[in-house]
């Protein structure tokens, strides 16, 4: 079809079963689509500029064996839209911009045998994604006759894995799955913290989630007029944690501020007072928080 088109033909013929569409102008699939195609089971829109995805985009398209996106643009895709595609097999999604993918997101695809998420923004999921998927539920099935399972391969290389608690379990069962699930890159590579990136998944063994807990050396320091003061808190969680200080006093100077980790779980947060004054003293709080909770801690400074 025309690269020049900029929205999904209304004049299809009704008994058309394969659609291509790539290279051109296409931004968004709005609802109904392809209402008039119900016949249809090949889908291909490469490479377009498509950002926007309908929930009911793919509203009467019950014979559809295939969607290929690659290469556009969506950063999201309404997963709950893939009920209205129940004999979907093959999903291309490789080389968007998805960053997100819900839990619930495989729980329409039971038929799907080929999935590509790779090369998008993906950093943290949860196994549960996949546990929530009936072709790795009907692999775990253990009573009853035994059924022929199809083969799934799955492709999630070249995202930009965030290496902490938070990707724990997707790393287990990445590091346990087989078949009828295929793996196309199992070699998936850590994008971060810095000290884990590049490193393979099958060589990181990673932590269950904490909340930040603070500590100081010294919660009470006594200090000369005129002297440089370094405050120090320490402070274990994982994920690593945002960690700022405040002062109780209203009379404020900008002082320095430095974190860094000094172990996989650990944080070091240094305030630099510099020439204290007496106007410096009092009460400074170190706190920290990820998304488990938050904690602090007080120092005392006289001059």
């Amino acid at each position: 079809m025309s690269a020049l088109l900029r929205q999904i033909p209304a004049n299809i013929p009704q008994d058309i079963r394969k659609i291509r569409i790539e290279n051109s102008h296409l931004t968004e699939l709005p609802r109904g689509s392809f209402e008039n195609v119900s016949a249809l089971e090949y889908l291909w829109l490469n490479f377009n500029n498509i950002t926007v995805m309908h929930i009911k985009s793919l509203e009467y398209l019950p014979a559809l064996k295939e969607l290929r996106l690659q290469g556009n643009k969506l950063s999201s895709v309404p997963w709950t839209a893939f009920q209205d595609t129940p004999t979907l097999k093959i999903l291309d999604l490789k080389h968007n911009r998805l960053d997100v993918l819900p839990e619930h997101a495989l729980r329409y695809l039971p038929n799907l045998t080929y999935l590509d998420l790779s090369s998008n923004q993906l950093t943290i999921i949860s196994r549960d994604v996949f546990y929530n998927w009936p072709v790795y539920q009907r692999s775990q099935r253990t009573e009853g006759p035994l059924e022929a399972i199809s083969n799934a391969v799955l492709a999630l290389h070249d995202n930009p894995w965030i290496c902490d608690c938070r990707l724990r379990g997707f790393v287990q069962f990445i590091k346990s799955v087989g078949p009828p699930i295929i793996l196309m890159n199992s070699y998936l590579t850590c994008s971060g913290p810095k000290f884990r990136t590049g490193k393979f998944f099958h060589e990181v063994e990673l932590n269950s989630c904490t909340k930040p807990l603070t500590s100081a050396l010294d919660t009470n320091l006594t200090v000369p007029a005129g002297l440089n003061i370094t405050l120090t808190c320490f402070v274990q969680a994982s994920p690593s944690p945002a960690v700022w200080w405040t002062y109780a006093l209203k009379l404020l100077r900008t002082f320095n501020v430095s974190t860094e980790p000094i172990s996989e779980d650990t944080v070091r947060s240094e305030l630099l007072i510099p020439a204290a004054r007496p106007a410096d003293a009092g009460n400074y709080t170190c706190t920290a928080a990820n998304f488990l909770g938050n904690a602090s801690v007080a120092v005392n400074l006289r001059v």
